[in-house]
């Protein structure tokens, strides 16, 4: 009987020791997990963040670069969103009448031809009110962003909602990608 005793009395402590590591464990987690959120650091705080996309946007009778500088994103679909986005919130020193406010990027595709489909909402051809020569620089500027930041795009694209445009403002047809139509003028 004072074996089993000796054998229950070591099993306990066994357990209880058992009991005190894992509760020490479970406990030091829960505190780790509550206080590693607030050690995150900002997003885009620090310059390799970021990476510096050229956008073009018409001034007068021509096209003005300027450099803008969003946070890194990955692949190139991504960044053609970014040079998208940035084309639509406008010029930072410029203010161009004609430009189409309250235009959205609905989405950006890539063909397997190399083209690049660029979906907008409808405000950018409602909003616009421009003359041809209006309606070629703000089409050229969109071009020329995108393919001085993207190495691999052949073409470009514009979309209306998910459709084919026939034209912006009336003035230049859009039934083909902006290639030709943006070189021919010039």
């Amino acid at each position: 009987m004072n074996r089993k005793r000796a054998f229950g009395v070591l099993a306990f402590g066994f357990l209880f020791v058992g009991g005190i590591i894992a509760g020490y464990l479970y406990f030091a987690k829960i505190v780790w997990r509550e206080e590693s959120p607030s050690v995150v650091a900002p997003l885009a705080s620090t310059p390799e963040e970021l990476y510096s996309l050229r956008i073009y946007y018409p001034v007068g009778d021509q096209l003005q670069m300027e450099e803008r500088r969003p946070p890194r994103r990955k692949g190139s679909t991504a960044v053609a969103e970014a040079i998208v986005e940035e084309y639509l919130r406008g010029s930072a020193v410029a203010t161009v009448s004609f430009f189409p406010r309250g235009a959205r990027l609905l989405g950006v595709y890539r063909g397997t031809d190399g083209v690049l489909y660029v979906d907008l909402s409808d405000e950018f051809r409602r909003n616009f009110q421009g003359d041809a020569l209006a309606e070629f620089l703000l089409l050229k500027g969109i071009y020329e962003s995108l393919i001085a930041n993207i190495q691999d795009v052949q073409d470009v694209k514009l979309l209306i909602e998910g459709k084919e445009l026939e034209s912006l403002g009336g003035h230049l047809s859009l039934s083909q990608p902006l290639k030709d139509l943006v070189s021919r003028a010039e």
